[in-house]
Formats: C-alpha cells, sequence, structure tokens
C-alpha cells in the first residue's frame, strides 16, 4: 500500500536512522519514507516537538515518526496521536503534543497491541522496535481502535504564553537554527495587533539590550545588523543579518526574551 511515513529524531548520523526505514521497509516496501531532521538536538524534547510542529502541516496524510526519548524503555507510554489529516506516533513525552493540536487533535491512544511491534522489543530502542513498525502497519491496514485505549492524562507541552508587557511582551526563547535566528515563543497573531514593520523594538534577551528594526526579511538590514521579523514558523525571530544571533547573545532555550516598542 502507498503511504508516507517520516521521521524526526535526535540521532544524527549513524545507522540507526537506517535500521528504523528497514523496520518499516520489511512491513511494506512501498512507503515513502522522508527523513524530516534527524539532528534534534540531543534529549531536547521540545527541540524535536519544534521540528514538528513547523514541518508536518506541510504533508499530505501521513504518519508522523517522532523519536526524541530520553524515557525510552520505563514506563512512559508509546501513543499514536490521531489528527485532522495524519497520525503522530512517538513517546509520551509532549514531542507529538505541539504539532497535534495545530493540525486538529482528535484523541490519543496509548500502543498497546503487541502486534504492531517487532517480535522482540529492545528496551533502548523503541524507534526501530515499536514506533517505526507501528507506522507502517497504521498506513497498511491497521485500525485506530486496534492500537490500544485512548489516554486522557497524555503528558501536555506547549511553547509557553507570552506575558503582556507595557508597549509589548515578556516570553522565552523556543528554539534557534543553524543560522543562529532566534525564534520566540511571541506569536504572529499577538505581533500583528501589536507593532507593524518599521517600527523599532526595544529587545532583551538574557544580559543583552538592544534596539532593532521589525522588518519583513533579513535582506533588508545591511550585513551584521541585528532585527526582528516573523519566523516561518509563525513565532517572532530574533536575527543577525547573515551572521549568528543565538551565539552574539548567548541565547539558550527558554531564556526569557522582553520585547517593547522602542
Amino acid at each position: 500500500m502507498t503511504g508516507i511515513v517520516t521521521l524526526t529524531t535526535d540521532f544524527g548520523p549513524g545507522g540507526y536512522v537506517g535500521a528504523m526505514k528497514g523496520a518499516i521497509l520489511s512491513i511494506d516496501s512501498e512507503l515513502t519514507i522522508v527523513d524530516l531532521d534527524h539532528n534534534v538536538r540531543p534529549h531536547d524534547v521540545r527541540h524535536g516537538a519544534f521540528v514538528l510542529y513547523s514541518a508536518v502541516p506541510y504533508f499530505p496524510f501521513a504518519v508522523h515518526v517522532g523519536v526524541v526519548d530520553p524515557g525510552v524503555g520505563t514506563k512512559r507510554r508509546a501513543i499514536v496521536a490521531v489528527c485532522e489529516g495524519a497520525l503522530l506516533v512517538g513517546p509520551d513525552n509532549g514531542l507529538l503534543i505541539p504539532a497535534a493540536r495545530r493540525l486538529g487533535l482528535k484523541e490519543v491512544r496509548e500502543i498497546t497491541n503487541r502486534k504492531l511491534g517487532r517480535p522482540e522489543l529492545s528496551d533502548t530502542f523503541h524507534g526501530r522496535d515499536l514506533f517505526a513498525p507501528a507506522a507502517a502497519h497504521l498506513l497498511s491496514g491497521t485500525k485506530i481502535k486496534d492500537v490500544g485505549p485512548v489516554v486522557k492524562d497524555f503528558v501536555d507541552l506547549d511553547f509557553g504564553v507570552p506575558k503582556k508587557r507595557k508597549g509589548g511582551f515578556e516570553g522565552v526563547v523556543i528554539t534557534y537554527d543553524r543560522f543562529g535566528n532566534i525564534v520566540t515563543n511571541i506569536p504572529q497573531s499577538v505581533v500583528e495587533k501589536t507593532w507593524s514593520f518599521g517600527d523599532r523594538l526595544a529587545v532583551t534577551i538574557g544580559g543583552y539590550e538592544m534596539t532593532v528594526p521589525f522588518v519583513r526579511t533579513y535582506g533588508i538590514v545591511a550585513p551584521g545588523d541585528f532585527l526582528a521579523t516573523m519566523a516561518s514558523s509563525g513565532f517572532l525571530e530574533i536575527s543577525r543579518r547573515e551572521s549568528n544571533a543565538a551565539s552574539q547573545l548567548e541565547a539558550t532555550v527558554g531564556m526569557p526574551v522582553v520585547v517593547t516598542k522602542a
């Protein structure tokens, strides 16, 4: 049967991702496997959640497997999040939930049907032995009701709600990308009601304070200049044209960010 499985992990290079693909194709060799990102920062569930949140809305129907799983082999549950136009498979640690909510979360089920996994389940590699095979089975005819029971108390995760400040908001750093662009949790819906392109914004990140222009894209400012813009993910971003803002400002995930009109 044709279908799409995407993979998002913190595995990096090596054979782990290949083993997951083998587990999928051994069940259904006609499935299409798409690598979303295998460079999620190790054990960083929030980073993995942001990758899924940013990417999965742009697929046709697919099963998205996420494996950022510091609790592998413990009592943490394996789940399937049932959404509008997609299924997400992975650990019950919050990894799947922001993307699931963005798509339209219908229900979460625990994977208790052992037939969905490999006969021998490693205590340290559920990506290969449970999540990848389950995704293949779900695209090859297994019904959602046969996955396992509905879970109401799944582990939640969100990117937080920014606090209102005079002339702006206090948020946090969600993540930063390989270019050093700092993504905050201040959403576009809030930004559009508060500032306009061309405004000057006062930004405080950690111990750094600066005034930057709020612009549509990076090329509007000179190389090396700081700026604020809307990230493609729909959140306010603090960047430095053709340079690394995160490194320069020593930004870390969860660090407070205050943005007000200058």
